[in-house]
Parts: C-alpha cells; sequence; structure tokens
C-alpha cells in the first residue's frame, strides 16, 4: 500500500452533516487499518469530544487534536503525547481580558478540559458549540485563576459578523506571531505558530518512522490546508472552501455527506 499514514479530519470530511460517521466510512477506517496502515483523527476538538467517534474493535487511532496542539499516539491521556505546542501565557491573557463580557463565548483548553465563563451574552454559543461537538464545558465565574497559564488554544464562538471583526483586529494586531484561523463561521481560533495539523501530523509521522510522502490527508476547512500541504497526497472534499481546494493536491469529488472518504479510498485502492 503505498499510503501508510491516513489522517482524517472530522466535520465537514469524516463525519456527514449530521455529526455521524457512516457505516461506509467506518467499513474504510476498519480496511485501512486491516491493511496495516494507521489512522489518525486530525481535529480541533478536544479529545474527550472524540471519543463517540471511534470505531469499535479497530484498535488504536491516532489523534491530533485541538488544531494540532496535542497530538497522542492513542485515544485517552494514558498514551503517549508525541507533541505540545500551546499557546503563549502573554497572548492567553490579552484574550482573557479581552473577551470579559462580550458577545461571544471565550472556550479556554488546558489540561484536557474545556473551560468557560457563562453569562447571559455567551450562552447562547457555548449551548451551540455543544451541539456541535458533544464537548463538556466547566464554567467559571471568571477566567482569572488561569492568568499565566499556558493553554492548548483559546477560541472565540459567536455571532459571523462579529467574529469577522474580532479577526481583523487580531491579525492586525499580532500578525502571524500567533496563529489565527477560522474552522467555522462561528469560530475564531488562536494557537502557537507550532500548533497547526501539518506541524502534528509531522511530529506523528516522524514517532512512526514514516516519510511524509507516505501520508494522506483529508480535509475542509481552513485550519486543514497546513496537513494538505505537508502529506504525500492532501485531499480537499468537494463541500471544501475554495482556498483549501487551490492547497489541496486533489480535490474529491464527493462531499461529506456522500461517503466521501470511504469513495475516495476505493480510488487510493485502485492506484496500489
Amino acid at each position: 500500500m503505498r499510503y501508510k499514514l491516513f489522517a482524517f479530519d472530522l466535520d465537514g470530511t469524516l463525519l456527514d452533516d449530521k455529526k455521524q460517521l457512516s457505516p461506509a466510512n467506518s467499513k474504510a477506517l476498519h480496511e485501512i487499518v486491516e491493511r496495516g496502515g494507521i489512522v489518525a483523527f486530525a481535529t480541533g476538538r478536544i479529545g474527550s469530544s472524540v471519543q463517540q467517534y471511534l470505531p469499535a474493535d479497530m484498535g488504536e487511532i491516532a489523534l491530533l487534536i485541538l488544531n494540532g496542539a496535542e497530538v497522542w499516539k492513542g485515544t485517552d491521556h494514558d498514551s503517549a503525547r508525541l507533541y505540545y505546542a500551546p499557546l503563549s501565557s502573554s497572548a492567553a491573557d490579552t484574550l482573557i481580558d479581552y473577551g470579559r463580557d462580550r458577545e461571544f463565548a471565550l472556550n479556554y483548553y488546558v489540561d484536557g478540559n474545556l473551560y468557560a465563563v457563562r453569562t447571559e451574552k455567551s450562552i447562547q454559543w457555548t449551548d451551540l458549540y455543544v451541539q456541535q461537538t458533544s464537548s463538556l464545558y466547566h464554567f467559571e465565574t471568571t477566567l482569572d485563576r488561569f492568568r499565566g497559564r499556558m493553554p492548548s488554544k483559546i477560541i472565540f464562538v459567536g455571532p459571523p459578523p462579529i467574529i469577522d471583526e474580532e479577526e481583523r483586529h487580531f491579525r492586525e494586531l499580532w500578525g502571524e506571531t500567533v496563529y489565527i484561523c477560522r474552522t467555522w463561521d462561528y469560530y475564531l481560533e488562536f494557537l502557537d505558530p507550532r500548533a497547526n495539523k501539518g506541524s502534528g501530523l509531522e511530529a506523528l509521522a516522524n514517532a512512526c518512522g514514516i516519510d511524509m510522502s507516505e501520508v494522506a490527508a483529508f480535509g475542509d476547512a481552513q485550519n486543514d490546508i497546513p496537513m494538505l500541504q505537508k502529506a504525500g497526497l492532501g485531499v480537499a472534499m468537494a463541500n471544501a472552501e475554495d482556498t483549501v481546494k487551490a492547497s489541496a493536491g486533489r480535490v474529491s469529488k464527493w462531499t461529506n455527506d456522500e461517503d466521501g472518504i470511504a469513495r475516495e479510498w476505493e480510488e487510493i485502492k485502485k492506484e496500489g
């Protein structure tokens, strides 16, 4: 088999629009493992939110979680962490101060947990995030106790017009000193520049003794671009954004709602 490591984004790629893993895509994952391939879930989600999608009886799956800020050899925190690139405390503290009583929710990820302040202004956005990811929040009255800490990442979750404004503001403020990306119209993510799916995927491949030419990656959103560019085969789903398609080595004929991953796997098997 030409490719030895297969990395899949979840939302908009491996999962359908109902956030479900289809039987056809699950079968493809099993076949990859049966043929000796390594499967990795590469997602912006926290690890605990990924467990629900692990196919039964398939063995170990590697995790590139929190947009690549953390890479784990297995699916829980008892496994080996291969890569870690947290956000600086200075940037994190700035965001904590800035995010007080705003018209969006501020998600703070540290030590495998998700924290936020639940207010009348943020409640609809934390509810939206739970609806989309099934993540477990730990609600605080303030995030001040985390000052000086280095979180894996921080996300603003809010109405697209406001998120658009915040993206412009922080890109002008920080440039490339902080990795800023949109993973959905409602999400604005802040990470260390080394925390991206491309760097995480490369760290995983190195740990497994696999050359990047032997890696296949699949995605649909802006945060997938680094791994699509680094992988030997980078596939953008048919539903991907135009900028993602332009960065991929191949654009799939199929969307995430059309068992796109299973169909791409059939193409790869034909190619040998």
